[in-house]
């Protein structure tokens, strides 16, 4: 919108219009809502309006509150509108409400006789995305929703510090992305079964989650040394998904050796990274993971220009893998490194049964004398590599699929 404002306003005052009067027509009916969403470019601008819609939806006993306000812009991410700001004054509301009082407030440094609407008390999932929030509020609107099960904080402006904590909390499934102005999360003594973060540099603390079932990650390589150590301690944790750039010199930060998850039977890694990088270090953390079943491995950015001189095919000896049995590799297209880390699989994992090729549909447009446009462009050459390399020289016991 940013691109004509005059319309981006029209546009903005013809939403706002619609919902107030659904709002509106729905404000004197005696029944309750099971979702509410709302899903458009807003901004401070409409604070007023967005208030008395969250409002209504918790008069109404909403089951399910989504509020995503993301630009249509991108530029407006950066500079221009101010995001709307979730404030005490919308959802602590004496008047529209009546007291819901948690003795877990006083834990978190809060008084219990804060007023919180009526409404929080049916709340099961609660979505948030470019909204300002700050950690107190999160911690607060917690404690006081007896029955939430799933919260989701994208992109939540001035949010820096996150703790979700105590056994009282029926939080179930956690998703914290791109907050980048979040420094620590903390997550303990709860029943948590599923965790994804996607972010940067924060500090992640998790400590006594006996349920926690799911983790994904995604970020800096960084996260095999600061993160993974943590998850050593999770007993019930069986899908691990990871995601990082590995591109030069990133993938000089893997570290020599990391703890054992013995209770992780699914392993995902989605690694960036273009050109030939050896992608043998990333084994270790397959071998982390013992006791492994199904392991899937998804280049994000796999081109790479077929006519770069060939390098001598590398071979690491790993332990053995007694439980892998099926692998996929999405995006293969057929490089040295895409080549090694297969041959890896297929020699150190004695009972896998299955092998899934996902070969790369899009490749570096050709210019001129070896040149590339930088466009991408349908090519068909990983595909035929990936028949070539693979197909008739696998031991038997292993079906290849070539998709």
């Amino acid at each position: 919108m940013k691109a004509n404002p005059e319309i981006a306003e029209k546009e903005r005052a013809r939403y706002v219009e619609w919902v107030d009067n659904v709002v509106h027509c729905q404000s004197g009916r005696d029944h309750t809502l099971h979702g509410f969403t709302i899903c458009f470019d807003l901004n401070f601008s409409c604070k007023s309006h967005i208030d008395r819609w969250i409002k209504f939806a918790l008069a109404k006993r909403v089951k399910v509150l989504h509020l995503n306000f993301e630009p249509v812009y991108k530029e407006d991410l950066i500079d221009g509108c101010l995001p709307y700001p979730l404030g005490h004054e919308t959802i602590m509301d004496a008047d529209v409400g009546c007291l819901q009082q948690s003795s877990d407030l006083s834990k978190v440094g809060l008084s219990p006789s804060i007023p919180w609407h009526v409404g929080f008390r049916y709340l099961e999932e609660l979505h948030l995305k470019r909204v300002i929030v700050d950690g107190k509020l999160i911690e607060q609107l917690l404690a006081n929703s007896p029955v939430l099960e799933r919260l989701t904080l994208d992109d939540a402006r001035t949010l820096n510090r996150l703790r979700v904590a105590g056994q009282s909390l029926k939080l179930k499934y956690l998703c914290v992305a791109c907050c980048f102005d979040l420094e620590c999360i903390e997550i303990c003594d709860m029943d948590l079964v599923s965790f994804t973060f996607v972010g940067l540099y924060s500090l992640l603390s998790m400590d006594k989650l006996p349920q926690l079932h799911e983790v994904s990650l995604s970020g800096c390589i960084s996260i095999l040394r600061n993160d993974l150590p943590q998850l050593s301690s999770l007993p019930c944790l069986q899908i691990l998904e990871l995601e990082f750039d590995y591109s030069h010199p990133a993938h000089l930060a893997i570290p020599s050796e990391l703890p054992k998850l013995t209770s992780v039977k699914q392993l995902k890694l989605r690694v960036g990274g273009s050109g030939d990088i050896s992608l043998l270090p990333l084994t270790i953390v397959i071998e982390a993971c013992p006791y492994l079943r199904s392991f899937v491995f998804e280049l994000t950015n796999p081109w790479w220009k077929p006519n770069e001189k060939g390098r001598k095919l590398e071979r690491v000896v790993g332990p053995v893998h007694q439980y892998l049995k099926e692998v996929e590799f999405c995006n293969y297209y057929g490089r040295p490194c895409d080549y090694e880390l297969v041959n890896y699989l297929v020699e150190n994992a004695i009972a896998l049964e299955k092998l899934v090729v996902n070969p790369c549909d899009l490749g570096l447009e050709p210019y001129d004398k070896g040149y590339f446009s930088g466009r991408m462009i349908k090519v068909k050459e990983p595909r035929e590599r990936a028949m070539q390399q693979l197909k008739g020289k696998l031991p038997s016991r292993i079906e290849l699929v070539i998709t």
